[in-house]
């Protein structure tokens, strides 16, 4: 079974990094997402923090343990209809723009605090912990240009399917 087909009977997810989701645990009353999903090369490996075991799990989902190897097609009953996802774009690059003003006024706050420092009363570990500092404000600026230029691809992205729309 793949990772998109055990993931699809699951239904929400997150992901958690490359290969790795987590979702509400099918065995038990879940409140949070308790159960970690992980893709390998040739199975995938579930772990429920609440305790449930893999068998349980499986088990709940109408699956068994040999579903969780790549090489174990999904019968056609079991077999999910994975739908496009419709992602709003402009949601999207809202919060890329809030995530960029974050990283500016951050950054503009340490800069003007250094203006106002006096650096020959600091001591040498002080004075490096403040350029440890000054060198993340402008990495914080850097970061929050391009994030601006990710929301400015959104949005052109969103106008470009919304015209497509309209043109059809």
């Amino acid at each position: 079974m793949t990772a998109q087909s055990f993931l699809g009977l699951l239904g929400s997810t997150r992901p958690r990094g490359a290969g790795k989701w987590s979702a509400r645990c099918p065995a038990h009353q879940d409140k949070g997402p308790s159960l970690s999903i992980s893709e390998r090369t040739d199975r995938l490996l579930v772990h429920c923090f609440a305790g449930c075991t893999t068998e349980e799990i499986v088990g709940a989902m109408g699956l068994s343990m040999r579903d969780l190897f790549m090489d174990s097609p999904l019968s056609q009953r079991q077999r999910p209809s994975l739908a496009p996802q419709n992602i709003d774009l402009i949601g999207v690059a809202f919060r890329f723009e809030m995530a960029a003003l974050d990283r500016r006024l951050r950054a503009e706050r340490v800069l003007n605090a250094v203006q106002s420092s006096h650096l020959d009363e600091l001591s040498e570990q002080e004075l490096d912990q403040l350029l440890n500092a000054i060198a993340r404000a402008y990495h914080d600026r850097e970061r929050a240009e391009f994030m601006e230029t990710v929301a400015d691809d959104f949005r052109l992205k969103a106008f470009q399917e919304r015209t497509e729309r309209h043109a059809a």
